[in-house]
C-alpha cells in the first residue's frame, strides 16, 4: 500500500544524512506522491536542503535540549515543553510511514511517543521496551555488534528499510549554483586554473582516532605537489590550526580552503577535485555525492565494508591490525594503525587513480604489506561491495563476511545462493545450531498446537521453559563460537521484537524465528564447503 505522508528520522551527522539520500529516491520509486519529511539535528541538517526528494526538514536542536537537561530545576520544563511542541508538531502531519535510521534509545523513545502505526527502524513499545521493526534494521544492529565480518553498507541498510530494488541508487546532492560561483572566486583568488589538476585533502575527522596524522598529510603533500598537482586542504573551522601547519610543510602549490566554505559551497568545491583524499568522513560522502573520486583512507574504528564510499571505482586503503575495525566506544592508548598507510603508498595511488591505471593499482597492492587496498563496486542486485586488489589470500573474516552477505541476500531479498568456494572455517558449529534450531521448531509447533486447544496450563508452561532452555543454549553457542554470532544474534534481536497478543500467535511467530535460523545455519554450512551437514535433504532445506 502507497504511503502519503513520510517521515525519516536521521538524527546523526551530515555523512549520514547524505547516506540517506538513496533511500529517499527509493521511498519515492515505491511511494510516488509521496510527502517526505526529514528529521535531523540542527547541526547537520543544512546539507538536507540540496537532497533531491526531500520536501521539508525539520530541525531539533538536540545541543540546547541537552543544556536544559543539564542545567535541572525550572530547565526542565522548558526542555519538556520543547520536545512535546515537536511531538505535537509532528504528531499533526499524521504520518502513515516512518523509518528510524538513528539507532539510540532517545530516537525510540521518540517513535513510541509519535504513535505512528507503521514504523521501520527503531521504536518503544507502550511498556517500555525497545523494538526493531523490520528484517534489515535488525540485520543493521545485528551487524554493529560483529562489524568485523561487516556485509553490507549502511547505505544498502537504509535502501531496503525504505523497500529496495531498482538497481543501484547513487548518493545525491544538488550543488546550488550561487556555491559554485563562490568557489570559483574562492580559487580564482589562489590563481588556481580551470583546467589545473586538483587533489583535495580532507584533514579532520570526528574523533582523532580516524585522522591521519599531520605529518602524513604534509609528506602526502609534498609529493603531490612534486608530482605537478595542485592540492587543496579541506576542512572546517576547527582544522584551521591543522591546515596551516600542514600549509607550511608543503610550502608552494597549497589552497588551504580550511573554514572557508559553508556545507553548500564545500559540496561546490569538492566537484571541482579530481580526486579527494580523506579518512571516513562526511565530506567523503560529500565527494561521492558531486561525482568525484575518493581515495578512502581507514583505520582505528572505521571499516570500508560498512561506511565506505557508495560508489563505484573508489579506491580505500585499509590498515592492517588484528584488531581492525576497533569498536567506537574503545579508547585505544597505542592506535598505531594510524602510522600504517604510508604517504608514498597513498601518492602512488593517487596518481594510479587518476590515471585510472587499475593494473598499476593492483601492483601498488602487492607491494603494499601494512595496508589492504579495495576498488568499490555494486553487485548485479545493486549491492554495495569492497573487491580487493591484487592476488591476497583470503583471511577467516573475508571467508564468513562472503557466506555471510549471500546468506542474507538469499533469507531477506530472495537472491539464488551461489556455488560454495573453499572455506578454511569449521562448519561444524553452523551444523549444531541448525540441529537446535529445529529442535526448537518442533517445541514451538507442539506449543502453538496446545495452545489452541484446552490442554492444561501446567503443559502450556512446561513446554515455555522448553524453549527457554533451548534459547540459552542457543545465545551461549554463539558466545562459545563467534563464527555464527550473527545468526544468534539476529535471533536473540527477532525475540525481542514478538509482540503478539496470545501464547498461540507467540509460538507461531517463535515457530518462524527458529526457522529463519536453521535456514541460516544451513545456508552458511553450505557455503563453507557443507562439511557439515550432508545430503540431498539439506539442500532441500536451503529453500524451505
Amino acid at each position: 500500500m502507497s504511503a502519503q505522508r513520510i517521515l525519516i528520522v536521521n538524527l546523526t551527522r551530515f555523512g549520514d544524512l547524505l547516506q540517506t539520500s538513496p533511500a529517499v529516491a527509493t521511498l519515492r520509486v515505491h511511494h510516488p506522491g509521496a510527502t517526505v519529511t526529514l528529521l535531523a539535528e540542527r547541526n547537520f541538517a543544512d546539507v538536507c536542503d540540496d537532497i533531491p526528494g526531500i520536501d521539508r526538514v525539520v530541525r531539533v536542536d538536540l545541543d540546547r535540549l541537552g543544556g536544559l537537561m543539564l542545567r535541572g530545576g525550572p530547565a526542565l520544563l522548558d526542555g519538556y515543553r520543547s520536545v512535546e511542541a515537536l511531538l505535537g508538531e509532528l504528531r499533526a502531519a499524521h504520518y502513515d510511514l516512518a523509518l528510524n535510521f538513528s539507532s539510540s534509545r532517545m530516537t525510540a523513545v521518540f517513535m513510541g511517543l509519535l504513535g505512528i502505526d507503521n514504523v521501520r527502524g527503531w521504536s518503544m513499545t507502550s511498556d517500555g521496551f525497545r523494538v526493531i521493526h523490520h528484517p534489515w534494521a535488525r540485520l543493521f544492529a545485528t551487524m554493529c555488534l560483529n562489524r568485523r565480518v561487516a556485509v553490507f553498507n549502511l547505505v544498502d541498510y537504509y535502501r531496503s528499510m525504505a523497500g529496495g530494488g531498482g538497481g543501484v541508487q547513487p548518493l545525491r546532492y544538488t550543488v546550488a549554483p550561487a556555491a559554485a560561483t563562490a568557489v570559483a572566486e574562492l580559487l580564482a583568488a589562489e590563481a588556481v586554473g580551470a583546467d589545473t589538476p586538483l587533489v583535495g585533502l580532507q584533514l579532520g575527522a570526528s574523533r582523532e582516532i580516524r585522522q591521519w596524522p599531520a605529518a602524513a598529510f604534509a609528506a602526502l603533500g609534498r609529493e603531490l605537489v612534486a608530482g605537478g598537482r595542485r592540492v587543496v586542504l579541506v576542512g572546517g573551522r576547527g582544522d584551521r590550526a591543522l591546515a596551516a601547519a600542514v600549509a607550511a610543510e608543503v610550502g608552494d602549490g597549497v589552497v588551504d580552503t580550511c573554514g572557508q566554505t559553508g556545507i553548500a559551497e564545500l559540496g561546490a568545491l569538492l566537484q571541482r577535485l579530481d580526486v579527494l583524499v580523506s579518512g571516513d568522513t562526511g565530506p567523503m560522502h560529500m565527494a561521492v555525492a558531486v561525482g568525484t573520486p575518493v581515495v578512502g583512507l581507514f583505520f582505528g574504528p572505521a571499516s570500508p565494508f560498512d561506511t565506505g564510499p557508495y560508489a563505484p571505482d573508489d579506491v580505500l586503503l585499509h590498515a592492517n591490525a588484528p584488531c581492525a575495525p576497533c569498536d567506537h566506544n574503545v579508547t585505544c592508548l597505542q592506535p598505531f594503525c594510524r602510522t600504517e598507510i604510508a604517504p608514498q603508498t597513498v601518492a602512488a595511488v593517487v596518481a594510479a587513480r587518476l590515471a585510472e591505471n587499475w593494473p598499476a593499482l593492483a601492483r601498488i597492492a602487492r607491494a603494499t604489506s601494512s595496508a589492504r587496498l579495495y576498488r568499490t563496486a555494486f553487485d548485479h542486485a545493486g549491492f554495495y561491495r569492497c573487491d580487493v586488489l591484487g592476488e591476497v589470500a583470503p583471511r577467516p573474516e573475508d571467508e564468513l563476511r562472503r557466506a555471510y552477505r549471500a546468506t542474507w541476500l538469499t533469507l531477506l531479498s530472495g537472491v539464488a545462493l551461489p556455488a560454495p568456494l573453499p572455506s578454511t572455517i569449521d562448519v561444524a558449529p553452523f551444523a549444531v545450531l541448525a540441529h537446535l534450531a529445529r529442535e526448537g521448531e518442533t517445541v514451538a509447533t507442539r506449543l502453538r498446537g496446545v495452545a489452541l486447544t484446552a490442554a492444561p496450563i501446567d503443559e502450556i508452561a512446561r513446554l515455555g521453559r522448553e524453549l527457554d532452555v533451548l534459547d540459552r543454549t542457543l545465545l551461549e553457542h554463539g558466545g562459545a563460537h563467534p563464527d555464527t554470532a550473527v545468526l544468534t544474534q539476529m535471533f536473540k534481536f527477532g525475540k525481542e521484537n514478538l509482540e503478539g497478543d496470545d501464547v498461540a500467535t507467540l509460538a507461531d511467530e517463535t515457530r518462524a524465528l527458529y526457522h529463519e535460523l536453521a535456514r541460516g545455519a544451513d545456508c552458511m554450512a553450505a557455503l563453507l564447503g557443507d562439511a557439515g551437514i550432508k545430503g540431498d535433504t539439506h539442500h532441500a532445506r536451503l529453500h524451505q
